[in-house]
């Protein structure tokens, strides 16, 4: 089922102002609760530590603001506010001394907070000290978000002190029941139930879970799958597992991994539990993050996501749903160097490595670190040489990098495992043809989109792609332009399918249409030479020739690709020479490419 919105914003104050603080923030409070200035002692805004902590901050650098925050309070260990910024970015690096901050600050005025809470009750997690672990996770304010995550934290506390009978009954209490997240409640209490060696009541209360939730959840299939597997259902467990990765889906690239780990509980203790509780958490909370009415919103409460996964690593570092989560986030908030090192922090041994390799590459690429991610991709293709995803990110990338014959092999080798496992869709045939095009190749390219638009008959992009195709080229000229009507009717706000009926229409003589759709098309899209390009031919052959330089001008001063710059090049070149009355000479593009090309249809 879906979760529902129900963290507001304003109910996540207590989260968000831990936050602030570790950004180098102030959160102000509502006017009636002001006082009177403090007398705490105001931290010298020349400090050379407390700088590189503030810049580090608010970069979310937290282990360079963690050491620096540190050694600045060191320097002055009776400020309040350095404390409170130090134990924030101590807690969100999982920084050693983050306990003992920890400590310091609920010894201070008002220095209980959900994080000293978190980091508290996780140091005596780690430490198997159950009920102090407790007794912190207790001192949490109450809010929406605690109360969803409190009864987790607190039934796999009494997992630890391996009171499971007590622990599933919180979780399966009637007041948990109406809980939105009553799913997930249930869930867990199927997993203590397995980790206290009660198969019959883990498998009724997974069967009730998956009832309530019916989607997809990786922990909870890995943890159904075990169970099956121990009870001697091998075939449908690995089924299961199959079923939860899919045939193309980033998830996919762990199935072999996932399938080989499939005699191991994903949850080995109650340790594992608290930090998948604190997953869970952040998973909820990324949901109400597409519910947020406005941008900030939605940032802060990824946020407060991230700093729920920061808990779990502290716990688990090697945990790899909580990296793959977090670096989404931070990709999310524009740090992509901070995702990238988020990722490769996950072991090799981890089921999701090679899903985290996947996710590095996507964003090697995004930084511009191209042949980094090229390897990577190349190595991921060979390893899992079935599979769809790696190859044709690969083709993707070469694309990008104008290898035209070493992207059409790759789509062609993501195209052959497509057809294999009858996944093929009409967008890789439309990213090879487009290669092909690149490459010069328009009888493959043609091809290609001629099966495409046999599975989707009224796909624009389809449609323009091959209509346009026929016009540059001088064929079929009258299906072209139908193509391309039908097309625009189907997108009539598509700037560049506007701008190929144009073309059609001038190439078929139709100048006075053809001219209405290019200016359209200028309109919206002022900063495209191709369309600038297009427009100045109209402007030539109506003997407005003033105008038509003036758009080849501006087209050349856009940068355009190669070939449009010799295009623009070749017009002004003929301005220059021409008859005022010459109509303007268009030659058609060739339709074999000039050597060979590697790939198959």
């Amino acid at each position: 089922m879906p979760i529902r919105p129900v963290l507001p914003v304003l109910l996540l104050a207590s989260l968000l102002s831990s936050t602030a603080i570790a950004a180098g923030h102030t959160a102000v409070p509502p006017a009636e609760t002001r006082k009177a200035p403090s007398t705490q002692p105001v931290i010298p805004l020349d400090a050379p530590d407390f700088l590189v902590g503030l810049v580090a901050a608010r970069a979310d650098d937290y282990a360079v603001s963690a050491r620096a925050y540190s050694a600045a309070l060191a320097a002055d260990p009776n400020n309040s506010e350095l404390l409170r910024q130090a134990f924030s970015e101590a807690a969100l690096a999982g920084a050693p001394n983050a306990a003992e901050l920890a400590r310091k600050t609920i010894a201070r005025p008002a220095g209980k907070s959900i994080l000293t809470a978190f980091v508290l009750g996780n140091d005596a997690v780690l430490h198997d000290r159950w009920t102090e672990a407790a007794q912190a996770y207790g001192t949490m304010p109450v809010d929406a978000l605690t109360n969803i995550l409190s009864p987790l934290l607190q039934a796999w506390c009494l997992a630890g002190e391996k009171k499971y009978t007590d622990a599933i009954s919180l979780l399966t209490s009637p007041a948990r029941a109406i809980s939105p997240a009553a799913p997930f409640y249930v869930g867990h209490a199927g997993l203590i139930a397995a980790l206290a060696g009660d198969t019959t009541q883990a498998k009724k209360l997974y069967d009730k879970a998956a009832t309530l939730f019916p989607g997809s959840d990786l922990l909870m299939n890995r943890a159904r799958a075990n169970l099956l597997w121990q009870t001697g259902h091998q075939s449908e467990a690995r089924d299961l597992l199959r079923a939860t990765t899919g045939t193309d889906t980033i998830l996919s690239l762990a199935e072999p991994e996932l399938q080989e780990s499939i005699d191991t509980s994903p949850i080995s203790s109650a340790k594992d539990g608290v930090a998948h509780a604190y997953v869970l958490v952040a998973f909820i909370l990324r949901q109400q993050a597409l519910h947020a009415p406005e941008a900030e919103s939605m940032q802060q409460i990824n946020v407060a996501s991230a700093m729920m996964l920061r808990m779990a690593l502290s716990l688990d570092p090697s945990l790899g749903i909580a990296r793959l989560m977090l670096s989404e986030i931070e990709e999310s908030l524009g740090h992509r160097n901070i995702a990238i090192a988020v990722l490769k922090d996950v072991p090799t041994t981890n089921p999701l490595t090679r899903v985290a390799q996947y996710s590095v590459a996507l964003l090697q690429d995004q930084t511009g670190n191209r042949d980094e991610a090229r390897k990577t991709l190349e190595s991921l293709s060979h390893d899992a040489p079935t599979l769809v995803l790696p190859i044709r990110a690969l083709g993707t990338l070469l694309f990008e990098s104008k290898d035209w014959p070493g992207a059409i092999t790759a789509f062609s080798k993501a195209i052959d495992n497509a057809r294999a496992s009858h996944t093929l869709d009409w967008s890789l045939l439309f990213e090879r043809a487009a290669a092909y095009e690149r490459a010069g190749d328009w009888n493959k390219a043609e091809a290609d989109l001629q099966e495409a638009r046999k599975m989707v008959p009224d796909e624009p992009l389809v449609l323009n792609f091959l209509g346009y195709g026929w016009i540059q080229r001088g064929l079929h000229m009258k299906e072209a332009q139908d193509l391309l009507q039908r097309a625009l009717s189907l997108d009539p706000d598509d700037a560049a399918i506007r701008d190929s009926l144009g073309w059609a229409f001038l190439r078929n003589g139709n100048l006075n249409r053809g001219s209405e759709l290019l200016e359209h098309a200028a309109e919206q899209t002022p900063l495209d030479p191709e369309v600038n390009y297009h427009l100045g031919v109209a402007y030539w052959d109506m003997g407005r020739k003033t105008e038509a330089i003036d758009q080849w001008n501006v087209a050349l001063g856009l940068k355009p690709e190669a070939d449009d710059k010799t295009r623009i090049e070749n017009a002004l070149n003929f301005a220059k020479t021409s008859e005022t009355n010459t109509k303007f000479p268009i030659k058609d593009s060739p339709v074999t490419p000039p050597g060979p090309v590697t790939g198959s249809n």
